[in-house]
């Protein structure tokens, strides 16, 4: 039986940038959407005057935390996978699918990068904002260009533990 190749670890600055400090800003963003949300369910409920741009604020603090994780998880290799099959094939055929999966995974992230920078570009010649609370358009949606631009990194830096299918 062939043996089943070690998963590698990644040097420490790179584990550093592309997973603790994404969950830490991830989770400084959730603790302040927290926050936001407590002050205006009191001043909703107990003061009956409620935050009018709580709500929109706290959909662009999601944006940004989910596609900050997806790098990270991008970079651990932690995505969903449907491995059915995957798990009875032999080793040839396992790389064929890996280099797809890489080749899959480069050209999404890197085509809605290129789109994400198209539409950054056209909120900031623009000057278009938000609704209640006014934020210029092209921060919540630079959120995908620096998330899937960042995934795409990943997987570049990543390249070898894709191939090889060995993430810690």
């Amino acid at each position: 039986m062939a043996e089943q190749p070690s998963p590698s670890k990644p040097h420490p600055t790179l584990q550093f940038l592309f997973v603790q400090l994404p969950y830490l800003i991830t989770g400084v963003i959730f603790l302040l959407a927290t926050l936001i949300n407590i002050v205006n369910v009191i001043g909703r409920y107990v003061f009956a005057h409620a935050i009018f741009w709580a709500e929109e604020v706290l959909v662009f603090m999601v944006i940004w935390a989910v596609f900050l994780s997806a790098v990270s998880i991008t970079f651990s290799g932690g995505h969903l996978n449907m491995d059915l099959f995957y798990a009875k094939l032999k080793s040839p055929w396992k790389q064929i699918i890996n280099g797809a999966i890489v080749v899959a995974l480069l050209v999404c992230t890197l085509f809605t990068a290129a789109q994400s920078y198209k539409v950054v570009t056209l909120y900031l010649r623009n000057g278009s904002v938000s609704t209640a609370a006014e934020i210029p358009l092209y921060i919540p949606h630079a959120a995908l260009l620096v998330g899937f631009s960042l995934m795409a990194v990943a997987v570049m830096v990543r390249f070898k533990d894709y191939m090889n299918g060995t993430f810690d």
